[in-house]
C-alpha cells in the first residue's frame, strides 16, 4: 500500500504499455518508473531526507506527473501548489509546510522570481532555465535508476492545501495507505481496466493524486489533452480513443452550451466523472439527455477523497433520472457513511443532518492544527460539515454546508433550495445564494445572479418569480447581478468572496 511499490511493480508487469500520452508521444510504464526513481535519488543527492516536503509549481505536462509521483515514491511529501495563487499565498503555503525544495517550470519563472527571499533552496526547473535554479533533466541524467527504499503505508504522502468555501486555507495530511485505498476503490467502483483510456483536460495539480493515478494503476493510459476546449473536445475524444474523462460542473455546462442543438459525437467515451461541486438538477437532466448515460458523479473531500459514486448505469432508467440526478451516489467499498443530528445521533433514511464518513481513505489530520483535527475526527468518524440525507437504497443526497445555512429571524434557509428555484427562471444562467449580515434580521437572503447571454431580468421580475414559488422567509430580499461567480479549482462557488465583495 505504498505509491512507490505499486508504480515500480507496474513497470515490471507492463513495461512496454503506454502510461502517459502527450502530444502524440507515449511514455511507457518502464520509462516512467525509471524517471520517478531517478528523481527520488536526485533529491536525496541534494541533501533531502525522507519526510521532507517538496512543493510543485508546474503546468499540465508529463513532467508534472513524474515529479508528483516521484516525490511520493521516494518517501518525500508532495505539496501541490495552485499556479493561480498570488506571491503571498504561495509563500505562505510553502512556509506553513516547511518546504525544503521547489520543483517548477520555466513557464513560471516570473512567479518564482517574485518569491524573492521566500523561495526555497533548491529550486529545480523543468522545460528551460529559471534564474538560480537547477535543471530538472540534468539532475535526472546523473541520478541512479535504482528504486529508493520503500517507506511504510502510514507514512505521510501529501499535504493538500484547500480553502474550501469558508475559512482560511489549511493543509490536509494523507498517508500512502489513504491514497492507495482511494485509488483501489476508484478502480473497482468506476470499473476501470487496461482497455480504458483516460483523457485529461483539467488542471493536473488537484486531480493527479487520485483520478489520474487510479487509471495509471489500472493499466489505463492517461492522455494529456491540454486546456479544456468545448469545441474541440468531441474530436479529441475520438482521436485519442478515450473511454473516460473528467469535468467539473462549470466545464460540463460549457460543453452543453457549445452544442445546444444536438448530441456531440463522443465516440467510445462511456464515462465523464463530474465532482467538486453539485450539479444543478436541470443541468444534470439536460446533460443526460444530450450526452446519454455517460455522467458519473463522485462525492468526496480533500479529507476523504472519492467516498461515493453515482455510476452512469444508475441513470439508464429514464423514469429514475429526475430523482437520481439529485444524488451523489452510494459509498464505495469499505467506506461507511452516516447522517447525524447536532447531538451526534445517527438519523434514519430520509432525514437531513451532517454527513459523517469512516474508512481507510480518511486523512491523518490537518497539518499543525491539532484543535481542528480533533473537531473534524471524532470517534473514528470524519465530520464533513456537509448537510445531506440517505434514501432507502443508500443513495446520498448532498443539500448544503452547515456553515452556509442562512439564519434569518428565527428561521433557517437552505441556499440550495432557493438556488434551485432561481435556476428555473429562463433568463438565469447561474445563481448563488448567501446570508448577508443584517442588523434587524441577523441575515437576509441575498442572491447573486448571472444572466444568460442576451437575456434580461431585473430585481422586481425575479422577486415576482420567487413570490409564487417560495415561502416568504425564503425569498431573496436582495439581488446582485454579476458577470460571473468566483469558483475554486473544483468548481465550487466561493461564497465568502461574494460576501466580502458586497460588504466591502
Amino acid at each position: 500500500m505504498h505509491v512507490g511499490y505499486h508504480l515500480n511493480a507496474l513497470a515490471r508487469r507492463w513495461p512496454d504499455r503506454p502510461a502517459i500520452v502527450e502530444g502524440g508521444r507515449s511514455c511507457t510504464y518502464a520509462a516512467f518508473a525509471t524517471r520517478l526513481n531517478r528523481l527520488g535519488n536526485a533529491l536525496f543527492g541534494l541533501g533531502l531526507a525522507r519526510g521532507d516536503r517538496v512543493a510543485l509549481l508546474v503546468p499540465d505536462c508529463r513532467e508534472y506527473l513524474e515529479a508528483d509521483y516521484g516525490i511520493m515514491s521516494a518517501g518525500l511529501v508532495r505539496v501541490p501548489l495552485d499556479p493561480r495563487l498570488s506571491r503571498q499565498e504561495l509563500a505562505s503555503q510553502m512556509a506553513d509546510a516547511g518546504v525544503r525544495a521547489l520543483i517548477t517550470h520555466a513557464a513560471f519563472a516570473g512567479k518564482v522570481e517574485e518569491l524573492g527571499p521566500d523561495r526555497p533552496d533548491p529550486v529545480i526547473a523543468i522545460g528551460g532555465s529559471v534564474p538560480g535554479a537547477l535543471r530538472y533533466e540534468d539532475l535526472l541524467a546523473r541520478a541512479s535508476t535504482a528504486q529508493p527504499p520503500l517507506g511504510a503505508p502510514d507514512d505521510l504522502a501529501t499535504l493538500n492545501y484547500s480553502g474550501g468555501t469558508t475559512g482560511a486555507p489549511k493543509a490536509t495530511m494523507l498517508a500512502h495507505r489513504s491514497l492507495m485505498s482511494a485509488a483501489q476503490n476508484v478502480i473497482m467502483g468506476f470499473g476501470i481496466g487496461p482497455d480504458d483510456v483516460f483523457l485529461n483536460v483539467r488542471p493536473l495539480w488537484p486531480i493527479a493524486q487520485i483520478l489520474a493515478m487510479s487509471h495509471i494503476l489500472a493499466g489505463s493510459p492517461v492522455v494529456l489533452g491540454g486546456r479544456f476546449d468545448p469545441e474541440r473536445l468531441p474530436a479529441l475524444v475520438r482521436e485519442t480513443g478515450a473511454t473516460r474523462s473528467s469535468l467539473v460542473p462549470t466545464l460540463l455546462v460549457r460543453l452543453l452550451e457549445h452544442h445546444p442543438d444536438g448530441h456531440p459525437d463522443l465516440g467510445a467515451l462511456d464515462a465523464i466523472y463530474v465532482g467538486g461541486s453539485r450539479i444543478p438538477a436541470p443541468v444534470f437532466e439536460h446533460a443526460v439527455d444530450a450526452l446519454g448515460p455517460r455522467i458519473g458523479v463522485l462525492y468526496g473531500l480533500t479529507e476523504a477523497p472519492v467516498s461515493c459514486y453515482l455510476r452512469p448505469d444508475d441513470l439508464r432508467d429514464p423514469d429514475r433520472v429526475p430523482y437520481r440526478v439529485r444524488s451523489a451516489g452510494r459509498p464505495l467499498f469499505g467506506y461507511d457513511l452516516a447522517i447525524r443530528d447536532a447531538g451526534g445521533a445517527i438519523l434514519p433514511a430520509g432525514s437531513s443532518g451532517e454527513i459523517t464518513l469512516r474508512g481507510p481513505n480518511m486523512m491523518l489530520g490537518y497539518w499543525n492544527r491539532p484543535a481542528e483535527t480533533a473537531a473534524a475526527l471524532r470517534d473514528g468518524w470524519l465530520h464533513t460539515g456537509d448537510i445531506g440525507e440517505l434514501d432507502e437504497e443508500g443513495f446520498l443526497f448532498v443539500v448544503g454546508r452547515l456553515k452556509e445555512i442562512i439564519r434569518t429571524g428565527s428561521s433557517s434557509v437552505r441556499p440550495d433550495e432557493v438556488e434551485g428555484v432561481l435556476l428555473g427562471h429562463p433568463a438565469i444562467a447561474e445563481a448563488a445564494v448567501v446570508g448577508l449580515p443584517d442588523r434587524e434580521w441577523g441575515e437576509i437572503v441575498t442572491a447573486f445572479i448571472v444572466l444568460r447571454d442576451g437575456a434580461a431580468a431585473d430585481s422586481e421580475a425575479l422577486a415576482a418569480f420567487c413570490r409564487d414559488r417560495l415561502t416568504g422567509f425564503k425569498r431573496p430580499r436582495r439581488f446582485e447581478f454579476v458577470g460571473s461567480l468566483p469558483r475554486s479549482h473544483y468548481g465550487k462557488v466561493l461564497k465568502k468572496q461574494l460576501l466580502e465583495g458586497i460588504e466591502g
